[in-house]
């Protein structure tokens, strides 16, 4: 009894432990959880809160100071007149251009409205406008070029100031004629003339004429004074003194030779903005626009070359230059030339004639050239003259929106040496 009574407690006790282990066994076979691995460029996983909603639900700066609204303009955008003490930088080396107030310009009065496109004056039996001599290398049917924005200073030392718009449409002639240029009397190319103070726009009567800035007109020919005293040759005029100037000096813009003025003294223009019809009024030899930049003072002895003040066309450049002896002294009505070494074309102007009065022509203030070449295609030229038995010639290079400095002098002759025959 005690037997059997033993051998069962150890079959229990076997029993118990093989069970024991055998759980162990099953637990130890369990598939284990998998672990996420990071990788570092994956961002650690976040609660998503809609945060946003939680601020508006709220009610989160309601109590705070609003945010300033902005109006929407409705009104055309007009540029601001720079006062006497600031610089504007324009162009793209943000060289400085000086403007300046000349005086208010609003005391209760308003642009005259611009007109509309007039229609070209029709004249009597027989009388059809004939245009001067045929421009140089540029259509007569076609547009001209777009104008570069006014005003553009682009030289890096602040030398340039194109700061006048183009008085004609680019639907007409309104480059300057090259065989009569500015401070020039004409006589290398269409005979002696006297010299001439401003450049010439060649077009029909009729065509219109546009203020090359924005100012006040200060003359304009009228039914009691129908040209400027004693200066019949101009026939009818109109005179601007602009809202702005260079270095503090005033600048004043002449429109001559016209059929009619459409303005009058007194009245505020804008730069655009039609102010008379081309004619053939006064001591002229056919319709043109003869056109005068004025500096400092309204005087015919203050006029400068208006190829350094007109912005150029996009793509187009100036050369200023200067034909001194071999003494330094400028030369005198000499026919200069520029030839594109692109393409062969020839560009001609004339050295200045200086005449000793006080009615006399002027180098520019900043340039003190003695002849200009403006309106050519950005490339390299050569600009030549023949003087004194001698072909001078340099090379330069002519960009967008610039003016190129040219200085032309002969070669000084050597001078012979007294040979030494002492022993």
């Amino acid at each position: 009894m005690r037997n059997a009574l033993g051998s069962i407690i150890s079959i229990v006790v076997f029993l118990t432990v093989f069970g024991g282990f055998g759980v162990l066994l099953y637990n130890n076979a369990q598939q284990a959880k998998p672990i996420r691995v990071i990788v570092p460029t994956e961002p650690p996983p976040t609660i998503s809160v809609n945060s946003l909603a939680d601020i508006f639900s709220v009610g989160f700066g309601e109590d705070s100071t609003p945010l300033p609204t902005i109006a929407i303009p409705t009104q055309r955008f007009v540029a601001p007149t720079l006062p006497n003490t600031e610089v504007a930088n324009i162009g793209q080396t943000n060289s400085p251009i000086e403007l300046y107030t000349l005086a208010p310009i609003s005391q209760g009065q308003t642009p005259t409205p611009i007109p509309p496109t007039p229609t070209p004056f029709v004249g009597g039996e027989g009388e059809t406008p004939v245009a001067l001599i045929a421009p140089q290398s540029r259509a007569t049917d076609v547009w001209q070029p777009p104008s570069l924005p006014v005003p553009q200073s682009n030289d890096p030392l602040g030398r340039d100031h194109y700061i006048l718009a183009r008085p004609v449409d680019s639907n007409a002639r309104n480059y300057g004629l090259f065989y009569y240029p500015y401070g020039a009397d004409g006589s290398a190319t269409i005979g002696a003339e006297r010299v001439h103070h401003g450049v010439d726009f060649s077009n029909p009567v009729g065509t219109p004429i546009r203020a090359a800035g924005s100012g006040i007109v200060v003359f304009a020919s009228s039914e009691e004074q129908p040209t400027l005293p004693g200066s019949p040759a101009y026939g009818q005029v109109v005179i601007i003194e602009h809202d702005f100037g260079w270095k503090g000096e005033p600048i004043f813009t002449l429109y001559a030779h016209l059929e009619r003025p459409l303005v009058q003294a007194g009245d505020v223009v804008e730069m655009g903005q039609v102010i008379a019809l081309s004619g053939n009024s006064g001591r002229s030899s056919g319709p043109h626009l003869h056109f005068e930049v004025r500096y400092k003072q309204n005087l015919f002895g203050s006029t400068y070359n208006p190829a350094l003040w007109i912005v150029p066309y996009v793509g187009h450049g100036t050369i200023a230059g200067k034909l001194i002896d071999t003494r330094g002294n400028d030369v005198e009505d000499i026919l200069v030339t520029a030839r594109n070494l692109t393409d062969g074309r020839v560009f001609t102007t004339q050295t200045y004639t200086f005449d000793g009065t006080v009615n006399e022509i002027n180098a520019d203030p900043e340039w003190d050239e003695n002849f200009v070449i403006a309106d050519l295609p950005v490339g390299r030229y050569e600009v030549i003259v023949s003087w004194n038995n001698q072909r001078i010639s340099q090379v330069v290079h002519v960009f967008e929106g610039l003016t190129t400095f040219v200085e032309l002098q002969p070669v000084q002759a050597a001078t012979p040496q007294p040979v030494d025959s002492s022993p």
